[in-house]
């Protein structure tokens, strides 16, 4: 696994490296990417700001990236100098500039009234829909001089709880043992050793579109398609589950094997919308249960999860990219009138619970136009699968 970091700040890199060294984890930082995006902080809350910067050099290098922001807040100050703890002193103020200013406002608090905390919020994010925050707190009060020459930032005036010392005048290891920041680092770790290995590709489209056609496109380059509906109706077979169908249903969508009758079936739902969202409450939990199983039994560097209700089930929160597949209205019901398996009112009714393709492709990181020759879209295929490699 690569990880980049999401900061110039040398010193917060040192910090991050050492805590990270024992982990089998690549770290990359602006020195190994040229051009490395401008980073703003200019959010009102820690958590906006390490958010902003992850999914900005995520989005930028296509890799997990992990951005913190870190606050400093004095009770004796109501909690200031807190999201501006960087340029307290002003816009590119030195360390020393920060705690000069820190020190002048404290000057007749006693030691006693000198509480303050250490913040530290950490965002790690693969720039699409995969993110985690984390926080890390530490307890201690601000001295009245400079002590120590380790660290940074205000480390050498912050004398954490239960020590004589301040965190400069600790050694690396046993700042990161204590510190606001190597509590976050330590959730982190947890977090990235259950981070999916694979890309999740969300692959959609309305009937007739040619979704199922795609899929099999990308099958053949070497990805590991799961393929939604097929779960569904594997359910469907599970005894327990078609107890559970036939005791809303009736047994009207039974055929005469005794076996669930997905065209029965979906002739009764697409007809009512309620009685959709009835079949939709037993099947969707058991089908993302199961999903999530297959990706992580998935040896697959890239899984396209192949689910026409990518969307409408709320399921892109499963996937890093959503594809669409998409192509005009009058070639899409061509398409659906040609395979014979649907009646005019289950056409209505499966389109009319469907979102609108434009929608879709609103929310699509890829589109592919499924209109011309199988080459062609192929080729569409192709261009996208050597993006995602």
């Amino acid at each position: 696994m690569e990880l980049v970091l999401a900061t110039r700040n040398e010193d917060k890199i040192r910090e991050i490296k050492e805590a990270f060294q024992n982990l089998p984890i690549r770290i990359l930082t602006f020195k190994d990417l040229p051009k490395f995006p401008l980073l703003v902080e200019d959010k009102d809350t820690l958590y906006g700001n390490a958010q902003v910067k992850a999914r900005t050099v995520a989005k930028f290098t296509q890799k997990i990236a992990l951005a913190d922001d870190t606050g400093l807040e004095v009770e004796a100050l109501g909690g200031a100098p807190g999201v501006l703890s960087s340029r307290f002193a002003g816009k590119g103020a030195s360390y020393e500039d920060n705690n000069r200013k820190l020190l002048s406002l404290l000057k007749k608090v006693p030691l006693q009234k000198r509480r303050a905390t250490f913040r530290c919020v950490m965002v790690i994010s693969n720039g699409a829909r995969r993110e985690r925050a984390v926080e890390g707190t530490c307890q201690g009060r601000i001295i009245r001089r400079r002590r120590g020459r380790a660290g940074f930032g205000y480390d050498p005036i912050f004398e954490p709880q239960g020590y004589d010392r301040t965190f400069a005048e600790l050694s690396l290891k046993e700042k990161n043992r204590i510190s606001h920041r190597g509590k976050a680092l330590e959730k982190v770790k947890k977090i990235l050793e259950k981070w999916p290995k694979s890309r999740l590709i969300g692959l959609t489209g309305n009937i007739g579109c040619g979704k199922t056609t795609v899929a099999h496109m990308f099958e053949d380059l070497g990805a590991e398609v799961i393929d939604a509906d097929e779960i569904g109706h594997q359910l469907l077979e599970k005894e327990n589950i078609k107890k559970r169908v036939v005791g809303i249903f009736t047994e009207s969508v039974l055929n005469g094997k005794g076996n669930i009758s997905r065209k029965k079936l979906r002739n009764l739902v697409f007809k009512d919308k309620k009685k959709l969202e009835k079949l939709n409450s037993i099947l969707h939990l058991l089908i993302v249960k199961e999903i999530k199983k297959k990706i992580k039994a998935s040896p697959s560097n890239l899984i396209v999860i192949d689910a026409a209700v990518l969307l409408e089930a709320g399921w892109d929160s499963l996937v890093d990219k959503i594809l669409v597949v998409s192509t005009p209205y009058h070639t899409q019901l061509k398409r659906i009138k040609e395979k014979g398996d649907f009646s005019p009112a289950e056409i209505k009714g499966i389109m009319g619970a469907q979102l609108l393709q434009s929608e879709k492709i609103k929310r699509a990181d890829f589109v592919i136009e499924n209109e011309g020759s199988v080459d062609k879209t192929r080729e569409q295929v192709r261009k996208i699968w050597e993006k995602l490699k």
